[in-house]
Order: structure tokens, then sequence, then C-alpha cells
């Protein structure tokens, strides 16, 4: 396995989920100098930390170890679309606040 590769998929899923390194690592109770060394010398963690990588950031362990596309293209779709409905939420949200801000000031 190329470790490089494991930690450019990882890098990629993080910048897609908008986390941080810090997040993920607080998120999967990793301190963050151990998260960073991981990438800065290269080492996968144990089976356990990147089951838990694989969780957290909505991919399968098979994508993060040898990134096999066709098997998270589904799990893709459903996040691209799950955010998409989140900002339209939030939209909505937003313009029921103002409304309500409006009809204050009156």
């Amino acid at each position: 396995m190329e470790q490089a590769a494991f930690w450019t998929r990882v890098k990629q899923e993080i910048k897609a989920h908008r986390y941080s390194q810090k997040k993920l690592a607080e998120n999967l109770d990793v301190p963050i100098q151990t998260f960073w060394g991981w990438i800065h010398y290269n080492r996968i963690p144990d089976a356990v930390t990147v089951c838990q990588f694989a969780e957290t950031l909505g991919v399968t362990v098979e994508y993060l170890v040898r990134g096999n596309d066709d098997i998270n293209a589904e799990d893709k779709k459903r996040r691209t679309l799950a955010r998409k409905t989140t900002a339209k939420e939030i939209q909505k949200l937003a313009q029921r606040i103002t409304e309500k801000i409006e009809n204050l000031e009156l």
C-alpha cells in the first residue's frame, strides 16, 4: 500500500467535508500531534483507526486504502446531494429568520 496515496485521499475527504485535520483528529479522539506525525512520516494508523477514519469521512476503507472509486461512487453522490439539501435548508431558515426580524421591526 502506498502511504502517500492514503493520506492524499484522507486530505481530499477532509477538504470535501470542510473539516480541518485538527477537527478530524478531535472527532477520532487522536492527539493532533499523533495525527500530524502519521502524515509527516507517511505512517498508516492501525486497522481500527483506519475504520474510524472511513466511517467519520463517510467513505469505505477500501477507498482510503486502495483508492477504489467505484465502491465509493454512490457515497459521493449521496454526500453531494446531502450538502445541497443542507444548503437549501440553511437558506430557507435564514429567510424565515430575516422575515421574523422584519416583522419585529414593524
